[in-house]
């Protein structure tokens, strides 16, 4: 999770009358099939939430999708977007570096589990191998009593 601060301007003149805090959460999917590579949620000024943001592989890299709806005609619009290019730009630019931040956390996880794993194949390896304590199949067959 990180935390993005953006001023606040007056469309009318231009000045800054404050600060909003926007909290930024990506998911990057585990083994993706298609375009899509993970999604990110923001809570903005700690009051309003906007979840399935997608975060979409592209011709020219990754980039961030808003969440949409279809409408009557069968077109898609954005439930969710920035209103200036200010914004945009700092929301992608917030999202995107979660995202990756989120990614490599997945991956050394995933790095770590597969070591574990290895670990503990090559352990159990080495516990049957040849000279090792003999299990119930090497016990000599006895006639049972009758």
């Amino acid at each position: 999770m990180s935390n993005l601060t953006l001023n606040k301007v007056d469309k009318e003149t231009g000045e800054i009358t404050g600060t909003m805090g926007i909290e930024v959460r990506a998911y990057p999917i585990a083994e993706p099939k298609g375009s899509t590579k993970g999604f990110a949620s923001v809570t903005i000024d700690g009051m309003f939430g906007a979840h399935g943001i997608s975060i979409v592989e592209g011709k020219n890299g990754l980039f961030v999708s808003m969440p949409q709806t279809k409408d009557a005609k069968g077109e898609f619009r954005d439930i969710f977007h920035p209103v200036t290019k200010e914004g945009r730009e700092a929301l992608n630019q917030g999202i995107l570096a979660e995202f990756s931040v989120a990614l490599d956390a997945m991956v050394t996880q995933k790095e770590s589990t597969l070591n574990q794993i290895r670990d503990a194949a090559k352990a159990a390896k080495e516990q049957s191998a040849p000279g090792a304590a003999k299990g119930p199949k090497d016990k000599k067959k006895t006639e049972p009593d009758r």
